[in-house]
């Protein structure tokens, strides 16, 4: 090897210590390029949704940020001091816990439930699929670099190689032929040449060389269904032994332009197309998921507080039995009432503490199921606002139902998409259509070299070739466009059968929604009686007691009837809020805030009422 390849400064040190430096750099800094790869892709993402959103009423780019936001300090939430005494020993629990009222909890739900997490994720993880598809039409750049040593010997037994290498030869006289003397130094004038030996050092016969090889270039899809390439390469080789280098350039473009089967801009475009429109759909879908979810919310909201009551009624129950049993066991003793008349309140007291015990435990269960919803660990000390009960009221919906269906066929977001469906199976079949005719390509290719023996990536435009010309693919297999083909048709005719099916459906959900509106108004009403009934009754057969003239039974059955009642009110009253509100929510007005909290727009005909949040 010569002195000037093994200095750091020559070549091939030179091309060593940059690959050293490439992967120090590469293997040093991984931080540096992985956040510049998600803030890029973070970056193109949300400009997308925030032009996709616009498009989608109930969505906003705001509640698509992905992530869980900071949470709030429960410590601004109010601190409850009472102990209840109809908790029992449970109510301990409650000392010292925070008191969560229903838009607090909303927002909450909204800011770390882990399932809204994952669906705004969903949404997210779409837009990002569609970087991909828009990019396929942008010009895809490479650059690819390749360095790489190789080293050859071969036993002296085996067959000498031929190998170039550089030898010091002396300069000769063209007329004497004796070798030429510096006059200045005395010594023979020589110089190096490159001859063909056979080398073999320690009976090996070695050969090293040195490798490089880099491109650059880029392909791009046009609208046209037009693949335009371009592709720089050099290829460099340097044996080292001798000096000696091989070096050649080329420059290739090719375009290439299906002109009948898989070309024109509705073939192109078509997978851009439905991902554009399928972001659009999952945009609707994930404006009705946020109408589901926060019903969802209220409606276990609404459940804890109504097993709170239940738990509440089932120990005015208990209390009333064990007075009764008090009152009917000194009756007793004096001779005025039965063993079996008092045996029957005992058992009937017995079993309103179990089911008060029961109640205690639904209630401490659905405390903590709603603490997951809300992204709350569940030994967090929490209680809901009891106060939220008190303001349910039973509301007419101010509309007719057939008002309501026409509103429905109006806001349903995924009436929408049912009907965008038909239209994509109608856009499929022109494009499968397309797809069964022959293969007609316009090519052509142009091509530019270096000279031969060049040491720099020179081109010569002298040396070029280029070529022109039509490629046909006769449709003689064409089954599987076939089969595509009148796979698009059923395609149709199913979407056109589900667009009729999803108005159907939403007709149906708005009759059901209006029927158990009806029910609930009814059945609270009903319960209401029920209440006053018995306590009139239970008061009634109280008084009888303490005069020692009423029965056991009828004041066992009273005070069932109460308890019951009590239950069945407050039960109606949630259903007929919840109905009410799933109404609105499958009519599609009902508009969710990023704090969580609803907004009821009335949109059709132009015509619009904005009701108050959270009514």
């Amino acid at each position: 090897m010569s002195e000037r390849c093994r200095r750091p400064g020559g070549r091939t040190g030179r091309a060593a210590l940059a690959v050293f430096a490439l992967s120090v750099m590469v293997g040093c800094a991984p931080q540096f390029y992985t956040n510049f790869y998600k803030k890029a892709a973070s970056r193109e993402t949300e400009k997308i949704l925030f032009a996709k959103s616009g498009q989608v009423k109930n969505v906003d780019a705001e509640s698509l940020e992905i992530g869980e936001r900071e949470r709030r300090s429960l410590e601004e939430l109010e601190t409850n001091q009472k102990l209840e005494e109809f908790l029992g020993d449970t109510a301990s629990t409650e000392k010292g816990a925070k008191v969560l009222d229903l838009a607090d909890a909303l927002e909450m739900a909204i800011n770390h439930n882990r399932t809204y997490l994952t669906q705004k994720e969903t949404v997210y993880l779409q837009a990002l699929d569609l970087t991909l598809d828009r990019y396929e039409f942008s010009p895809m750049a490479y650059a690819r670099l390749g360095l790489g040593a190789q080293g050859d010997s071969l036993t002296g037994d085996r067959p000498p190689r031929q190998v170039e290498v550089d030898v010091e030869r002396p300069v000769l006289d063209p007329v004497t032929g004796a070798a030429v003397i510096d006059p200045t130094t005395g010594r023979v004038v020589t110089r190096v040449v490159t001859e063909i030996v056979e080398r073999e050092v320690d009976g090996l016969i070695s050969t090293n060389t040195f490798t490089r090889n880099q491109s650059i270039g880029f392909t791009m899809l046009q609208k046209t269904g037009a693949r335009l390439a371009a592709d720089f390469t050099t290829d460099f080789l340097r044996f080292v032994g001798g000096e000696r280098s091989i070096n050649e350039s080329r420059l290739a473009v090719t375009l290439v332009q299906p002109l009948l089967k898989g070309g024109g801009f509705k073939v192109t475009l078509e997978n851009l197309t439905q991902a554009e429109r399928d972001l659009l759909y999952t945009l609707r879908d994930f404006a009705n998921f946020r109408r589901e979810f926060v019903v969802g919310i209220v409606e276990r909201y609404y459940g804890v507080l109504q097993a709170r009551d239940t738990v509440r009624n089932n120990w005015v129950a208990y209390d009333g039995f064990r007075l009764s049993v008090e009152q009917e066991t000194a009756l007793a003793e004096e001779g005025r009432r039965t063993p079996t008349e008092l045996g029957l309140l005992e058992q009937n007291m017995l079993q309103a503490e179990g089911r008060w015990v029961d109640a205690i435990r639904d209630y401490q269960q659905q405390l903590d199921e709603l603490k997951i919803e809300l992204g709350l660990p569940v030994e967090q000390r929490l209680m809901l606002e009891d106060e939220e009960l008190s303001k349910l009221r039973i509301d007419d919906p101010g509309i007719r139902r057939n008002q309501a269906v026409d509103f429905a066929m109006v806001n349903r977001p995924d009436l929408v998409t049912a009907s965008d469906r038909v239209d994509d199976a109608v856009r499929r079949i022109e494009v499968a259509e397309i797809e069964l005719l022959p293969g007609l390509d316009a090519v052509g290719t142009y091509d530019v070299r270096s000279n031969p023996g060049d040491l720099g990536p020179e081109l010569n435009w002298e040396r070029r070739r280029w070529s022109a010309g039509l490629e046909i693919d006769l449709p003689l297999d064409r089954k599987e466009e076939r089969n595509f083909y009148r796979s698009v048709l059923i395609q149709k005719e199913q979407a056109e059968r589900q667009n009729t099916l999803a108005r159907d459906q939403v007709r149906l959900d708005i009759y059901n929604d209006w029927r158990s509106l009806e029910q609930a108004k009814r059945n609270f009403e009903i319960a209401e009686k029920g209440v006053e009934l018995a306590e009139r009754r239970l008061e009634e057969q109280e008084l009888l007691s303490e005069l020692g003239q009423g029965e056991a039974r009828d004041l066992v059955e009273a005070r069932n009837d109460l308890v019951d009642s009590q239950n069945q009110r407050t039960s109606r009253l949630v259903d007929h809020t919840l109905a009410r509100l799933r109404l609105w929510q499958d009519m599609g007005v009902l508009y969710i805030n990023d704090d969580g909290s609803w907004v009821k727009i009335l949109e059709a005909g132009g015509a619009s009422d904005q009701a108050d949040p959270n009514e």
